[in-house]
């Protein structure tokens, strides 16, 4: 049997890890050049920045059994403060446990927002890493390859890709967002496509800024702090003391924090950098003593890329989903925008695309 999985981000590499441990072959089609997705780590002069997911939730079990499977439980390290603070009209208050991810509209239980995050000594890339190595044998990866149309056969898929490769598949999982799989969906059944295209995303801009320790006033003693002005709101979301989060994120004598920000006007998600660096000074300068100039900046954009999850959400993922197996061979949905936030939520749906996907398996 092979498995073409469409997406070579978090949930499609843990789905391919699955699937090959069960000894089935996979074929991992990526558009970007990079694999990981929204995990994004890189190393410049002595800093360590997360461009997308910092950790996973430590009170879920997904992110640390997926580890122990991999072998680098050695590499794991726990967030060094729970602590946090909210800014309310331009000052510092702590924050209860969980009040901070709620207020930048973390959707998950208040016991795991409580508990912080676990992330690893090599920044979140270490998990990808682990995967592509533990793929390396078993699995065809291929970044830089978009999919421009998955085609059901009398048996099985056509994958085509924008190379104008044509891939047989006997299965299929889409870890991909919604938006891009309602787009591959739409040719094979509108009911599914229009569900999945209805979904709820927001964007993200992050601004990392690291400073020469001397230059803050702040004691950074936390894990960041948050703004009051609810879930919903554009503008200014968040701000992470990364150096203080996890050890060795900062060069020696140095701190590292993150900004985050939901575009809108009259910051628009592709202002220029110099924009949003503008912008999270602005904000940071005066609530923590900041003065000089950065010696680092590192700015991502991530558009819809954070999903918002309806009471009814799975309800219309798996109406959409079940129309379209009904009608052709399998095909699952792996992801955060289909079973819960974060790393932890990318796991968890990978790990049931797999199962389902083995299930269907001809014995």
């Amino acid at each position: 049997m092979n498995v073409a999985v469409v997406g070579g981000g978090l949930a499609g590499l843990v789905a391919a890890y699955d699937l090959a441990r069960a000894g089935i072959r996979t074929t991992v089609f990526e558009r970007d050049a990079r694999l990981g997705g929204q995990i994004w780590s890189t190393c410049s002069n002595g800093f360590l920045i997360e461009h997308g997911a910092e950790g996973y939730a430590t009170g879920r079990s997904a992110g640390h059994e997926l580890c122990r499977e991999l072998e680098i439980t050695g590499r794991l390290v726990s967030q060094s403060t729970n602590m946090s603070f909210e800014l309310r009209a331009g000052r510092l208050v702590p924050a209860p446990p969980g009040r901070a991810a709620e207020l930048v509209g973390i959707q998950a239980s208040r016991a795991d927002l409580g508990r912080g995050i676990t992330s690893l000594v090599g920044g979140m890339a270490e998990l990808v890493d682990a995967l592509r190595a533990a793929l390396s044998r078993r699995s065809d990866l291929r970044p830089g390859t978009p999919v421009q149309r998955i085609e059901p056969q009398t048996t099985g898929w056509t994958i085509a890709t924008a190379a104008g490769d044509a891939v047989r598949a006997d299965a299929v999982v889409l870890a991909i967002p919604a938006a891009d799989a309602s787009r591959l969906l739409a040719p094979l059944s509108r009911e599914a496509a229009d569900a999945l295209g209805t979904f709820r995303v927001v964007s993200s801009v992050t601004v990392s800024l690291a400073f020469e320790r001397s230059a803050v006033r702040h004691p950074l003693n936390g894990a960041g702090l948050v703004s009051t002005a609810g879930p919903e709101a554009e503008g200014f979301r968040a701000c992470t003391f990364a150096s203080s989060q996890f050890p060795g994120r900062a060069a020696p004598g140095h701190v590292l924090l993150r900004a985050f920000f939901r575009p809108g006007p009259p910051y628009p998600l592709q202002a220029g950098d110099a924009r949003w660096v503008d912008l999270a000074l602005g904000i940071l300068r005066p609530v923590l003593g900041i003065g000089g100039d950065p010696v680092g900046v590192w700015v991502a954009r991530w558009p819809h890329a954070i999903p918002r999850y309806a009471p009814d959400h799975e309800a219309r993922v798996l109406a959409a989903i079940r129309r379209v197996s009904r009608e052709t061979a399998p095909l699952v949905l792996a992801g955060a925008a289909y079973r819960g936030a974060g790393v932890a939520g990318a796991i968890e749906s990978a790990r049931a695309a797999a199962r389902r996907i083995l299930l269907a398996a001809p014995a």
